[in-house]
C-alpha cells in the first residue's frame, strides 16, 4: 500500500536511493542535466527546503521511496516537479501524489504550478495535459516547453 506524506529530513537515505535508482533517462528528465550520484549539496537542497516556500512529498510503499513531488514558491505561484520511480509508473502514484501538492497549493493560497518540461518528455507532457496544464514554447531553450496550470 502506497502511503503519501511530507518528506522529512530522516527520508535523505530514502530520497538518494530513490534517484540513483532511476534511470540514467529518468534522472534526466527530473533534473534536466545529468545526475549520477547524489550530492550531499542536492541531497540537502531536497529534503531541507524552506518551509515557507517549500512542499516536498514522497510516496512510500513498504518504506521504499518510489515517487517524489514537490513545489517551490514564488510570488503566488510556485515551480512544480514530480519523478516516480522507472517500475511504479503507470500505477497511480504520480496522480496521487500530484493530487496531494494541489491540495498543498490550494491552502498555501497559490494561484499557479509552473514549471519547465523537456520537450520530448512524452510521458510528462501526457500527464500534464491530462492535468489542465497549459503547455507553451520556452522563451529562451528550445529544449524546454513551459507548463501552467491555473488554480
Amino acid at each position: 500500500m502506497v502511503v503519501i506524506r511530507p518528506l522529512q529530513a530522516q527520508d535523505g537515505p530514502a530520497l538518494r536511493a530513490f534517484v540513483e535508482g532511476l534511470s540514467p533517462a529518468s534522472r534526466y528528465d527530473r533534473f534536466q542535466y545529468v545526475v549520477k550520484e547524489v550530492s550531499p549539496a542536492l541531497l540537502r537542497l531536497l529534503v531541507e527546503g524552506d518551509p515557507r516556500t517549500h512542499v516536498a512529498l514522497a510516496a512510500f510503499e513498504a518504506g521504499t521511496l518510489v515517487g517524489e513531488a514537490r513545489y517551490v514558491r514564488e510570488g503566488e505561484g510556485a515551480e512544480f516537479a514530480i519523478a516516480v520511480a522507472d517500475g511504479w509508473r503507470r500505477r497511480g502514484v504520480g496522480k496521487r501524489l500530484f493530487h496531494a501538492l494541489l491540495e498543498h497549493a490550494r491552502r498555501d493560497g497559490l494561484k499557479r504550478l509552473d514549471g519547465e518540461v523537456l520537450a520530448w518528455n512524452q510521458a510528462m507532457l501526457g500527464f500534464v495535459e491530462q492535468h489542465g496544464f497549459r503547455v507553451r514554447f520556452h522563451p529562451e531553450d528550445a529544449r524546454l516547453l513551459r507548463i501552467e496550470l491555473a488554480l
